[in-house]
């Protein structure tokens, strides 16, 4: 019997992936309660066979399209047969203490609902892969900064890496695990997403259920960031272009009125009138590759917010529920 169903979303990060996929081959080939997912979020770059034939152990499933992280990881889990699941990004390197750790400190603490572990980068530096739930304060980047001044001493408290768990509002969706009665629960990942804000959605499922998010750090993973989302300056735009998107659609899912028109008002303004200049930049320096992004990323912005008008939905077009 499986007992837990690790699923990983690619596109075209292969480098990345095979490194995720070595490091899970001796926690597959020492536990037979553990499956891996792969589900390729159509790559179309002719690598799909090669890794089939590379990592027999995992089981690769072909997406209709590049549909997003949490549709990616819908179809995971919808294939998936373990009573626990473990979502991660495929720039994960894992271990086995780490993972069968966490799988116990889940299943022996039922107040915990979803559970993530400390991550390192790959030289060795420590990240925090966890924050606040986005609200007028801590939305965007200087009422945030303000926020956690003023709070410094209560969250350094709160977040506190000499206690074996935390329990922030929200965690990286780079790797979480929860049980997969309490993933059906939720409803799962949130579609009005393509990607960006779709771990900080689920993580406000769970606590709206009444459960709790928590980090442990008794055990970490390496995140060597960058596995689809740098491959060049115009995935960077589009990727950064998300991230705005993405904070629309999670304000106009959770809060209404007054307090909704600020916090878009505040997010137009710092995408357009932050990224004005380098954007202008990009037209006398075409050459550049940084500035070409601010270009690209400028465009992008002017064109989803006019297509959000004319299509009264903050969702971004590339999301799986809009094109429904």
């Amino acid at each position: 019997m499986v007992k837990l169903s690790v699923i990983i979303v690619n596109y075209r990060g292969w480098k990345h992936l095979g490194n995720c996929l070595e490091s899970l081959q001796g926690v597959a080939s020492a536990q037979n309660e553990l499956e891996v997912i792969v589900v390729d979020n159509c790559s179309n770059d002719g690598k799909l066979d090669e890794f089939k034939q590379l990592f027999p152990f995992v089981r690769f499933i072909l997406n209709s399209g590049n549909n997003g992280f949490s549709n990616g990881c819908n179809v995971g889990a919808a294939h998936a047969s373990g009573s626990y699941f473990l979502f991660m990004n495929s720039d994960i390197i894992a271990n086995k203490e780490a993972i069968w750790g966490m799988l116990e400190e889940l299943t022996t603490r039922p107040n915990i609902m979803l559970l993530s572990c400390r991550q390192k980068n790959n030289a060795g530096k420590e990240e925090n892969p966890y924050n606040l739930f986005p609200d007028l304060a801590t939305l965007n980047g200087i009422p945030r900064s303000i926020y956690k001044k003023v709070h410094k001493r209560e969250l350094a408290e709160k977040h506190a890496s000499t206690k074996e768990l935390i329990f922030p509002d929200w965690v990286s969706g780079s790797v979480m695990m929860i049980s997969a009665d309490h993933f059906r629960q939720t409803g799962g990942w949130c579609e009005d997403y393509w990607l960006y804000y779709e771990d900080v959605e689920l993580c406000r499922r769970v606590c709206d259920l009444g459960g709790k998010v928590a980090l442990t750090n008794k055990f970490s993973m390496i995140h060597n960031h960058g596995g689809a989302t740098r491959i060049n300056p115009k995935t960077a735009a589009l990727t950064k272009a998300e991230v705005r998107i993405s904070k629309h659609v999670y304000v106009s899912r959770h809060f209404t009125g007054l307090k909704a028109f600020v916090m878009h008002l505040f997010t137009i303004i710092g995408g357009l009138i932050g990224k004005l200049l380098p954007a202008l930049l990009s037209i006398p320096f075409f050459f550049n590759r940084k500035l070409r992004a601010y270009g690209r990323l400028y465009v992008r912005l002017l064109t989803y917010y006019f297509n959000a008008i004319v299509n009264r939905s903050w969702m971004s077009p590339r999301a799986m529920n809009f094109k429904k």
